[in-house]
């Protein structure tokens, strides 16, 4: 899907794209305090100043932030508890997950 279409599909979203060598190839997304990344093809460069710049935007706007990883993604687990999410409930094969502090600040 062309960048511009995510976006238009997204248009009550914050959208940062992800660039890797010039080309965009993933985003991270918010709404008030609810964030999520998500990328067509695997970064082979770090995409932490992108999430660390974004959470930490909302946790000092809101207080927290929040997302929600399909319980089968061990590795998107991983990597949200490593930034400082904790699961708050699991439901419906969904981890509801909450940051109060960037580990990555």
């Amino acid at each position: 899907m062309p960048f511009d279409n995510f976006t238009q599909s997204l248009k009550d979203w914050s959208v940062v794209p992800l660039k890797q060598q010039g080309k965009i190839i993933g985003a991270v997304i918010a709404k008030e305090n609810e964030l999520h990344i998500g990328y067509g093809e695997k970064p082979t460069a770090s995409i932490l100043r992108h999430l660390r710049d974004t959470l930490v935007k909302t946790i000092n706007t809101f207080g927290f932030a929040i997302t929600v990883v399909d319980s089968k993604n061990e590795k998107g687990l991983t990597f949200c508890q490593r930034l400082g999410f904790v699961k708050t409930k699991v439901d419906g094969g969904l981890v509801y997950l909450k940051c109060t502090r960037c580990n990555y600040a």
